[in-house]
C-alpha cells in the first residue's frame, strides 16, 4: 500500500536563492513515515536530508515521492542539472500517483515534477 505523502512549505532565508527555494518549496513531498528526513529538511539540513534519502531503501510504491524529494533537495543547493533530470525522470516514467498537499488537494507528482522544472528556469 502506497504511504500517505503530505506537501511541505519551508520558510528559507537563504538570501536570494531562498525566494527561489521558496518558490520550489510546492515541489516538496514528504513521506509522512519519514519524520527524520522532514525534519532534516525543514532545519535546511541538506546533506543529511540528501544522505538519508539516498541510503533508505524506499519500496517501489514510494520511490517516487524519495525522488520529487530529491529533486528539491538539489534544486536548493544549487544543483539545477541534477534536480532538473530528476524531476524529468519522474515525467518520463508511469508513476503518477498522487501526493496530498498541505492545502488538503490532492496532487499527481507528474504536475509537481513539471512545476518544479518550469520553476527551475526561473533561477
Amino acid at each position: 500500500m502506497k504511504k500517505l505523502a503530505i506537501g511541505i512549505a519551508l520558510t528559507l532565508g537563504l538570501g536570494i536563492s531562498a525566494a527561489n527555494a521558496e518558490d520550489l518549496s510546492s515541489s516538496l513531498i514528504l513521506l509522512q513515515e519519514s519524520s527524520i528526513a522532514a525534519d532534516k529538511i525543514a532545519n535546511r539540513d541538506w546533506s543529511s536530508a540528501e544522505a538519508e534519502l539516498i541510503s533508505t531503501d524506499f519500496g517501489p510504491e514510494d520511490q517516487i515521492f524519495a525522488k520529487v524529494n530529491l529533486a528539491f533537495i538539489y534544486s536548493a543547493t544549487g544543483r539545477i542539472e541534477q534536480a532538473h533530470a530528476l524531476y524529468q525522470e519522474i515525467l518520463d516514467g508511469h508513476d503518477n500517483s498522487f501526493a496530498m498537499t498541505l492545502s488538503g488537494m490532492p496532487r499527481k507528482v507528474k504536475y509537481i515534477a513539471k512545476d518544479g522544472i518550469e520553476r527551475l528556469g526561473n533561477l
